[in-house]
């Protein structure tokens, strides 16, 4: 009997991009999953676009937040409707993914094959053609503060195989990774949620894998040197800190230190070139929040 696959695809402000990322999943053919479709507070006119697709649809549950809870929150709405549902394995996946064929099957072989409580998909860049963004990441505490670019696995393998970590745009879950670590801490609210995610996953003991034949394409994928708007800069900024604080050994402040201020400092410096003084406020109003423990949503 396969095992049935919720899942959860979390929208906000883009009703275009979801309704593409459905689509890849109909396309699955994989008999024995659902969709819930989770809205974190969305314009008004997009809500009303995406209950015209999906609100009545047979194989789309719709979970409209009335607040917008950030990836974290909106995505642990969607997992506990899955689980409400039964599902066994679950999927979490963000607006800006479309699935190639066959990705979703590939996805629930890899976590059959590994026995890993979590599994990512081979992620491919949506803007250039073929550039692979992820198979995989070596998540270390020591080196949390390393450009996440530099600690990916390089070469591509032909079959599943053990990982440190995996990007949040795309991720499996078993349930019982899922009962037993808890959902996305919502204190994140967004970044770095999916990295303590792995951290809390392995310290219970669960493997986490890729599998290289799902594949899956990213239109998101935005680092600390490009990309950044004020919100992210920030978030950015402060939650890096708290990922630290939760996971630091006294010993892992010499390289984590050193590596944060040139992390940061470098960004700013990058940004001040550019004259977006709104990343540079962020940046510094993300450190300071950090420093003084805050969480949730963030200040802009």
């Amino acid at each position: 009997m396969s095992a049935t696959v919720g899942i959860v695809v979390l929208n906000w402000n883009g009703d275009r991009e979801t309704t593409a990322c459905i689509a890849s999943l109909r396309a699955q053919h994989y008999r024995e999953s659902f969709i819930v479709l989770v809205d974190n507070d969305s314009n008004p006119d997009v809500r009303a676009r995406l209950d015209r697709a999906f609100g009545d649809a047979h194989d789309v549950e719709c979970c409209w937040l009335d607040t917008n809870r950030g990836y974290a929150g909106g995505m642990n709405a969607g997992l506990a409707v899955a689980c409400r549902r039964g599902a066994d394995l679950l999927v979490v996946i963000t607006q800006d993914v479309v699935f190639a064929p066959g990705a979703l099957a590939a996805l629930v072989a890899g976590a059959a094959d590994t026995g890993a409580g979590i599994v990512g998909p081979r992620v491919l860049d949506a803007r250039r053609a073929g550039h692979v963004l992820s198979i995989g990441e070596r998540v270390s505490v020591p080196l949390l503060c390393v450009p996440r670019t530099l600690l990916r696995y390089r070469v591509p393998r032909s079959r599943p195989y053990a990982v440190g970590g995996v990007m949040g745009c795309a991720m499996l879950l078993t349930r019982r990774c899922v009962d037993a670590v808890g959902g996305f801490d919502p204190e994140f609210f967004a970044y770095y949620e999916e990295v303590d995610l792995c951290l809390r996953a392995r310290r219970h003991g669960f493997g986490i894998a890729c599998a290289p034949e799902a594949v899956v394409t990213h239109d998101g994928m935005r680092g600390f040197a490009a990309g950044f708007t004020a919100v992210s800069a920030e978030l950015k900024a402060r939650n890096l800190i708290r990922l630290i604080r939760r996971w630091a050994r006294p010993a892992d402040y010499l390289i984590l230190l050193p590596t944060y201020a040139l992390l940061l400092g470098g960004s700013a410096a990058l940004y001040a070139a550019r004259r977006r003084t709104d990343v540079l406020s962020a940046l510094w109003h993300g450190m300071i929040a950090g420093l003084q423990g805050k969480s949730g949503p963030p200040n802009h």
